[in-house]
């Protein structure tokens, strides 16, 4: 909703109210991140990735696989600066959202508010459709939401036990097989 609105405003109010809110809009991009509040909410993060890729019979989750420390060294030091701004103070809206609505941290929510809560922040975060969708994409980047969501797969299918355990894994360098049918539930391929 955020994005939406900035996008609106930067059309409604011409060339010198979009230069005005550009440069606000490169600060808030291109500002030092603070790197400090991914490690003092290391037990949100595990719980958010936990309630994306929740455990399955004999399938370990994301927390157990280690994702939300993936995903603080991954901001730290490999995102993008405005990526790395815009999961962080997506992060701190979310912790904020939870202690307003539901007077409590977001790890000490039920699965349903969780669930809740990450549902508000993807239909906040969702972008347009069409053209205007792809430019918001393209200049203004993914919201928090979306952000979280691919650091979190990203983070499973990497890990030793998300690749081994959640996915079937086969050792490369081996032999190819091409269109082998798989069998009813059996897990996805997964390699490294």
């Amino acid at each position: 909703m955020k994005r939406r609105t900035a996008i609106r405003r930067i059309l409604l109010t011409g060339a010198v109210g979009a230069g005005v809110f550009s440069g606000y809009e490169w600060y808030q991009w291109n500002k030092s991140p603070d790197f400090d509040y991914l490690d003092k909410h290391r037990a949100t993060l595990a719980a958010l990735t936990q309630t994306i890729l929740p455990p399955g019979p004999n399938m370990p989750g994301a927390a157990e696989a280690g994702v939300h420390d993936f995903i603080i060294r991954f901001v730290k030091d490999c995102a993008a600066i405005h990526n790395a701004n815009t999961f962080i103070d997506g992060l701190k809206d979310l912790v904020h959202y939870s202690r307003s609505n539901y007077k409590k941290e977001f790890e000490a929510c039920t699965p349903t508010e969780q669930t809740a809560i990450l549902t508000r922040f993807q239909e906040k975060g969702r972008p347009f459709t069409g053209v205007m969708g792809k430019a918001q994409n393209k200049y203004l980047g993914k919201a928090f939401f979306f952000l979280l969501r691919d650091y979190t797969v990203h983070g499973y299918c990497t890990s030793e036990l998300g690749a081994s355990k959640g996915l079937a894994y086969v050792a490369v360098p081996g032999s190819f097989h091409g269109c082998i049918p798989k069998t009813p539930g059996q897990r996805a391929w997964a390699t490294k």
